[in-house]
């Protein structure tokens, strides 16, 4: 597993301090493991697992599949995302003679698909390290 973590912290371009840091565990735990000192404990999966949900448990534990759970999806930029109309904006309609008029019912509302959710921001700096930001669950 110690080279699992590694092969993840060198695609990630991280340290294992920063790693430690940002999945709430002691440094000292990820650089016993780095040097084979010791094991993984459930607690440090856990924690690492949690916070990098895209990761494949299997591939991380036992070596088995990809690195990551699914296929990454390639993000678009602004220009090529297809149009869509808030649900405000599907509120106004325009009359024939260019008047605007805002729906009274909500029962006329078209109905919208449910939005994907937001898994994972990532901003990337020009010094070349990043940060990623996880949303919390809703209950």
């Amino acid at each position: 597993m110690k080279d699992r973590l590694l092969e993840f912290l060198n695609s990630h371009n991280l340290t294992s301090t920063r790693l430690a840091d940002t999945i709430g565990v002691q440094r000292s735990s990820i650089s016993h493991i780095l040097s084979g000192r010791n094991k993984p404990s459930y607690d440090f999966i856990h924690k690492f697992l949690q916070h990098y949900r895209d990761i494949n448990p299997k591939w991380l534990i036992l070596g088995e599949g990809s690195m990551y759970s699914k296929e990454k999806q390639t993000s678009m930029s602004f220009e090529q995302q297809p149009e869509q109309s808030t649900p405000r904006e599907s509120n106004i309609q325009k009359e024939e003679k260019g008047n605007v008029r805002v729906k009274q019912s909500q029962e006329d509302e078209p109905s919208f698909p449910e939005r994907p959710r937001i898994e994972k921001i990532v901003i990337f700096y020009s010094d070349n390290h990043f940060e990623e930001y996880t949303p919390r669950e809703e209950k």
